[in-house]
């Protein structure tokens, strides 16, 4: 297997980038644009709930325990095994905070009991016999969206294929789940397969819901993804999110992109 991944990030317009709350991560580690050249390479994104404490340290967490996990292992598996690690992840946090003089105060402790809650999105690509093309493992909770393109058509769009699905209560994977079988409900599974020469695209749900109201039209928003940074017209991932909030056509929020050209 041949792939190119690259990352862009911008935060809501009015939040700083400490303010984020997206995450992506890809394993085997690599640089942004760097080849990988593996025989397998695990990606996901998550979209922390902004109404939550630590809702971007548990996106973090989550893309991180997928990355790490084997490709076979369900997404409820996953999630579970993040939120076993959850107590340790806010220990630290207790920890950086009182290092800088500002320990948790007695108001923001009933939300860390509640825990925090995000949406993710995880792929892993597997080799075959050539690698030239292979098993495609997709799982997904919430309204992160995975989209495939190949020969500039868009053969796939999971979990939503309708701009018109997203709402303001998609299903979230809890840091401290209370019940394991109301995760597993939440979670929707894919498997399809990956050619050399697809794109993938893997897209919070803000430049999700943009993506496919520009399908949806005629339009081929995979080739503006394409061009980031190469098209002076287009210019680089911030410039195409802000014009888009200020058009109307993309809501106002974290905005992530993790593409994988292979």
């Amino acid at each position: 297997m041949r792939a190119f991944v690259s990352i862009f990030a911008v935060p809501k317009a009015g939040s700083t980038n400490e303010e984020y709350e997206d995450a992506s991560d890809v394993e085997p580690a690599a640089s942004d644009d760097a080849e990988v050249t593996e025989p397998w390479l695990a990606a996901a994104v998550a979209d922390g709930a902004s109404e939550a404490m630590l809702a971007g340290r548990w996106a973090r967490h989550l893309t991180t325990t997928f990355t790490a996990a084997p490709a076979d292992q369900d997404l409820t598996a996953t999630i579970l095994a993040a939120a076993a690690g959850w107590d340790d992840v806010e220990a630290e946090y207790r920890r950086a905070r009182d290092a800088a003089g500002e320990p948790i105060a007695w108001y923001e402790e009933d939300g860390l009991r509640r825990g925090a809650y995000a949406t993710i999105l995880g792929v892993h690509l597997l080799d075959s016999d050539t690698d030239r093309q292979g098993p495609l493992l997709v799982a997904a909770l919430g309204d992160a969206c995975l989209f495939q393109v190949r020969d500039d058509e868009l053969i796939t769009a999971f979990p939503i294929d309708d701009p018109d699905k997203f709402d303001t209560r998609p299903g979230l994977a809890p840091s401290r789940p209370l019940d394991p079988a109301k995760v597993r409900e939440h979670v929707t599974a894919l498997r399809t397969a990956w050619q050399q020469g697809d794109q993938l695209l893997l897209a919070s749900d803000a430049l999700a819901q943009w993506f496919l109201a520009q399908a949806r039209v005629g339009g081929r928003p995979w080739r503006t993804l394409s061009d980031l940074g190469t098209d002076a017209d287009i210019g680089g991932f911030a410039a195409l999110v802000e014009g888009c909030r200020a058009n109307g056509s993309l809501k106002n929020d974290d905005t992530t992109l993790l593409r994988i050209d292979l």
